[in-house]
């Protein structure tokens, strides 16, 4: 979805409750002016602020709507620590980093737990204790989208739409990770009626 879309939408909306303030509707065979219809008027500026928001919302950037700072973890890092700090959190993913927090991958609690194993005594013990102390490197995905922190939300509705995306990295052009877009984000400010 692109920006010129999305206005092109806007203009049609303004378009059609401009049509509500047609005259005729008002007057209707009244041969000396009447009082506005004052719901009409109430829904027409409501209309007018949706599309205000709407909008102003189609003009943000990743920047603007990201969680900062980032939760993360390291390469070396053991996997029962990541997975401590997804569960205290509340998080779904983690972003792996190397110094000057520079992005190498990403790891979910899947990724960490696939069969859902540690702690439930479904392993051996020694597998298990082995599994939880090995580091995150060993279990990361690579292939990770990001976004610039500079990216208009309405360029990354798409990838959370028809891409089945839920987390973004946000990133600076070093790969320096800065904040996380997610689903939940774009639909709170979306939702609510104040911009961040």
């Amino acid at each position: 979805m692109s920006a010129q879309f999305d206005f092109s939408r806007w203009l049609a909306g303004l378009r059609r409750a401009t049509e509500l303030l047609d005259a005729r509707q008002f007057l209707q065979g009244r041969s000396q002016p009447c009082q506005p219809d004052m719901v009409r008027l109430e829904k027409l500026r409501d209309h007018f602020e949706q599309q205000a928001h709407f909008r102003t919302l189609m003009e943000l950037t990743c920047a603007d709507v990201m969680r900062s700072p980032v939760t993360s973890v390291t390469g070396d890092q053991r996997i029962e620590d990541a997975l401590a700090l997804l569960d205290r959190r509340r998080i779904k993913l983690l972003p792996v980093v190397k110094a000057g927090n520079r992005l190498i991958g990403v790891v979910t609690r899947v990724d960490l737990d696939p069969m859902g194993h540690i702690g439930h005594g479904s392993r051996s013990d020694r597998a298990a204790r082995e599994w939880r102390l090995s580091p995150v490197r060993s279990v990361l995905s690579t292939a990770v989208v990001t976004v610039a922190a500079t990216t208009l939300v309405a360029d990354v509705l798409p990838l959370f739409t028809s891409k089945g995306h839920h987390h973004l990295p946000v990133v600076l052009d070093d790969d320096e990770v800065i904040g996380m877009l997610t689903q939940s984000d774009i639909v709170g400010i979306m939702c609510s009626n104040r911009v961040p």
